[in-house]
């Protein structure tokens, strides 16, 4: 087993905005801060969750540097970084790295639905340029592409990948990629829904949407795993809630209910729809979060 870059929780963070759509910094703050009093092991800025697709390459640079100042280093910093291009992937990761992150999260190329050896020749071309610790990103909703646990375990082989988050919620997939990887690098969850799951896995832990709003909660999946099914039972409608719509749409509606965060989002994605307003703020009271 490779070393892993962290274990247990890592909160996939959102990028807030002000009224005007700036980066919202004093927000940013306290939402570290919140995440950091209630330990989680790592933070990922700039995924999808994060918005990384809509900040400027001189408001990403910005930001990164922000939150590593913020962190302390005991708290790992995991930078969104991927591109369907090898080099501006590259570019993107070195930038991290100058910049403090511990590691990228990196995507399968997306859009042009490369086959299994462009994925394979993608990332070797990419772990050419840079010595950052890499995760390797499985979403094929989003990217049009699904990495097999063949292709994965060959990627496993390159010096610095050193794990998977895995958002394929095909169970069968699932389970065949545990079986191919789990003994060669981290396999994390990213669906959390799925996250029991994944503990039953034997994972390395989770990159968690729901941990912006419940921190502790996912944080005790991880510490009691002999509890784990019944706060997986309790956040489940939540955890369901926060897809009704495109990442991040729900889970920043619910931080700006909760007074965190204000409820401003850059196009293309636009405002939740009332019913699932109405259902997330009825989840928030039930969670006894919201009064």
């Amino acid at each position: 087993m490779k070393e892993k870059i962290f274990e247990g929780t890592c909160t996939a963070l959102v990028t807030p905005f002000d009224k005007n759509k700036d980066i919202d910094f004093n927000s940013t703050k306290k939402l570290l801060e919140f995440q950091i009093q209630n330990n989680v092991n790592a933070i990922l800025i700039l995924g999808s969750t994060g918005e990384g697709f809509s900040l400027t390459p001189v408001e990403r640079k910005k930001y990164i540097s922000y939150v590593r100042s913020i962190l302390p280093k005991s708290c790992k910093l995991i930078v969104g970084a991927g591109s369907n291009q090898f080099q501006e992937a590259a570019n993107l990761i070195n930038e991290a790295e100058d910049l403090g992150a511990d590691a990228c999260l990196v995507q399968t190329p997306y859009f042009c639905k490369c086959t299994q050896s462009g994925i394979v020749q993608h990332f070797e071309k990419i772990c050419e340029k840079t010595n950052l610790p890499i995760i390797v990103y499985n979403i094929p909703s989003r990217s049009g592409v699904n990495i097999l646990p063949q292709t994965m375990l060959q990627l496993s082989n390159l010096d610095n990948i050193l794990g998977l988050k895995e958002a394929n919620g095909d169970v069968n997939h699932i389970l065949s990629m545990a079986n191919a990887i789990n003994e060669k690098l981290a396999f994390y969850c990213g669906n959390d829904n799925l996250y029991q799951l994944f503990l039953n896995l034997n994972c390395s832990g989770t990159i968690s949407v729901t941990s912006n709003v419940f921190p502790a909660e996912i944080g005790e999946m991880w510490q009691n795993k002999k509890d784990s099914l019944q706060i997986h039972n309790k956040l489940f409608k939540f955890n369901e809630l926060m897809f009704c719509e495109p990442n991040p749409i729900p889970v920043k509606y619910a931080l700006s209910k909760l007074n965190k965060i204000e409820n401003i989002l850059r196009l293309p994605l636009t405002s939740l729809e009332k019913n699932h307003e109405e259902a997330i703020e009825e989840q928030l009271k039930i969670l006894e979060v919201l009064k």
